[in-house]
């Protein structure tokens, strides 16, 4: 599912204020957005952001109100949530831009 243009600008705005906060707690930070490094896919998808750090790894992924209950994006949770649960290091957070 396509996002409006402005959801569109939410959402990428959302996606580089997380990372913006990552970098800045001292994580190594990969985002899909223009400007970052780009995530590798994980269980076949690319996540907006993952933050790395001591060891620990942060997945988030943004929605707009649009995208956020299509069964791609609820797809892709699920495949993120079964990767940070099968990892004790590894945390999957899901945030809807507005």
């Amino acid at each position: 599912m396509q996002r409006e243009k402005d959801a569109q600008s939410k959402h990428d705005e959302m996606v580089k204020t997380i990372a913006q906060d990552y970098l800045k707690k001292g994580f190594r930070v990969k985002a899909d957005l223009e400007g970052y490094e780009r995530p590798g896919t994980i269980r076949g998808y690319r996540p907006d952001v993952i933050a790395f750090k001591e060891g620990q790894r942060k997945i988030v992924e943004v929605e707009t109100q649009d995208t956020s209950k299509s069964s791609r994006a609820m797809n892709q949770q699920e495949a993120f949530r079964a990767e940070a649960d099968n990892s004790n290091t590894t945390t999957f957070t899901k945030r809807v831009a507005k």
